[in-house]
């Protein structure tokens, strides 16, 4: 068992180093680029609740905040709608709308929205102590186009939305800690992830990879249904042409807050009384 879980967090480390690599090659290519680094404070809630034995309804937020939460970075709001194909297979649909503002040296020009319809499946995986999930997602992105309001050109008006398509990859890890075979109540459990953002579909500028995500956390089962995670997060985005007409790299440190509450609303079964 206790090789097991070694391999298993070999592998994962192999592929993250894999992945790094690439990013680092892939970012590094053009000539002309600006690093802008900034600190950030993420709260987020994750929540699937089980409604019976194939469906469920995922609710999801965030409150990012950039300068460590002295002014805001994005709001997120994202419900969605689960199919429990077994224990290992899970089908999501769902919608996001995103609120983003100006923050860090090179702001946007107008805090604008997104909304995104998206297609997920997600694999999960135990391998001994170790559970993997798998997690890729299709996303259909609508994103507001703002222009220089005629009264007033430091004030943006809606001019039109703008399609893009996304495809998100994601790898996790999770490792009850100390003695225990499972994240139970009262465990405490490391969990690292890796995650990529892909775009295509921009007729205009096309830059292949987006974003990268790359977090440790350590958890909390506190009750059942109540995980609380807490740890650092490293969030590299590319915004071509967004410092001054050079290429922008994002490099945003984040400390990440995460409030998973899973509730069980299936009907108990009543007891027999025969």
């Amino acid at each position: 068992m206790y090789w097991t879980t070694i391999f298993a967090t070999m592998q994962l480390w192999k592929f993250l180093s894999i992945l790094t690599g690439l990013i680092t090659l892939a970012t590094t290519v053009s000539a002309q680029r600006v690093t802008d680094p900034n600190a950030n404070l993420w709260i987020s809630h994750w929540g699937d609740h089980r409604v019976s034995q194939h469906w469920s309804f995922h609710t999801e937020a965030h409150i990012r905040r950039a300068d460590m939460g002295a002014n805001w970075q994005q709001l997120l709001i994202r419900p969605a709608v689960n199919y429990h194909l077994n224990d290992q297979v899970l089908f999501t649909l769902g919608y996001s709308y995103y609120h983003n503002y100006p923050y860090g040296a090179y702001p946007i020009n107008y805090g604008n929205w997104e909304h995104h319809l998206f297609q997920q499946v997600q694999l999960s995986q135990a391998i001994g102590r170790v559970r993997l999930a798998y997690r890729f997602r299709m996303e259909e992105r609508l994103m507001a186009k703002l222009t220089p309001s005629p009264a007033d050109v430091s004030e943006g008006v809606f001019d039109s939305y703008v399609y893009q398509s996304r495809f998100r990859t994601r790898v996790w890890l999770t490792i009850p800690l100390g003695k225990h075979e499972k994240v139970e109540p009262g465990v405490f459990s490391a969990n690292l992830y890796d995650e990529v953002f892909l775009n295509f579909g921009d007729s205009q500028r096309l830059d292949y990879i987006n974003q990268n995500r790359l977090s440790g956390l350590l958890g909390y089962q506190a009750s059942k249904p109540l995980n609380v995670m807490l740890g650092y997060l490293y969030q590299v985005i590319e915004r071509p042409g967004a410092a001054n007409g050079a290429d922008l790299l994002e490099c945003n440190s984040t400390v990440h807050l995460v409030l998973v509450y899973n509730l069980d609303l299936r009907k108990k079964e009543e007891p027999s009384t025969k």
